[in-house]
């Protein structure tokens, strides 16, 4: 038998898709945006004190068309080619900057994340930057210590801001710290749909595999409930209420079409 040396090709070298790079290249770059913003430039004084002090606003420039897919209501405050600047208050300067990077394909690191969780989640909500808001939620939740005195108060600030992965964290310290909190924490200013995600907690804390009684999502972690609405393409922000409620009437419209 004769051997013989098989020849390699030369190495082949294909880039990838620059897409997400170019995209980057456009973000706050005046030439190629079509909307202006100016944040901030207005800070409360003193408390005993009315007049408000003026400092110089930050200037940040955008693509409408970016905004429109991936922050809408940021959209809606402005059209393309507006000559006035929109005013953007309420906002720090860097928050809007990590928001607007994050809309242009860009990434926010864990640690911005981590120090401006709660503004980001506060603007990202407010301009409906959906990712974005899950993504500060998800490192609030893993970054945060429940304990028996700040249970309540992050409690209700995950219930004002449609954290449901954060008030399921809550809701298990509840669940598996019962006896701490009973007589010592009051639940009276708490709303009352609080108490059905509480019983849901206790709940499925006692439960054991297959213990669903045909209904799976009621019992269904955050995570998982929000990975379906991913897959069919639905919104996955929410209360846990209002991610069921989204999942049975798509699962309605599946059987109804077959």
């Amino acid at each position: 038998h004769l051997r013989t040396n098989k020849q390699t090709g030369p190495t082949i070298y294909v880039p990838s898709n620059p897409f997400c790079k170019n995209m980057l290249e456009g973000f706050n770059n005046e030439e190629m945006s079509d909307v202006t913003f100016e944040v901030g430039g207005e800070v409360e004084s003193a408390a005993n004190r009315r007049k408000r002090a003026k400092t110089t606003p930050t200037t940040f420039h955008a693509g409408h068309l970016i905004l429109k897919l991936n922050a809408p209501s940021l959209a809606d405050m402005c059209k393309p080619g507006d000559e006035a600047a929109v005013p953007i208050n309420g906002v720090e300067p860097e928050v809007f900057k990590m928001l607007l990077y994050f809309c242009y394909g860009g990434k926010v690191s864990e640690d911005e994340l981590e120090a401006n969780a709660k503004a980001i989640i506060e603007a990202a909500d407010r301009f409906e930057v959906i990712n974005l808001k899950l993504q500060a939620e998800a490192v609030l939740t893993e970054k945060t210590e429940i304990t028996v005195d700040n249970m309540l108060d992050n409690l209700l600030y995950a219930n004002s801001k449609n954290l449901a992965l954060f008030q399921e964290s809550i809701m298990d310290f509840v669940a598996k710290n019962g006896d701490k909190i009973v007589g010592n924490v009051s639940f009276s200013s708490a709303p009352g749909e609080l108490i059905s995600d509480i019983l849901t907690a206790v709940a499925r804390g006692k439960m054991t595999k297959g213990d669903a009684s045909g209904d799976e999502l009621k019992f269904m972690r955050v995570g998982d409930l929000r990975k379906r609405l991913h897959d069919k393409g639905l919104c996955i922000d929410g209360s846990r209420e209002t991610m069921i409620s989204l999942l049975k009437e798509n699962s309605k419209g599946d059987d109804d079409e077959q």
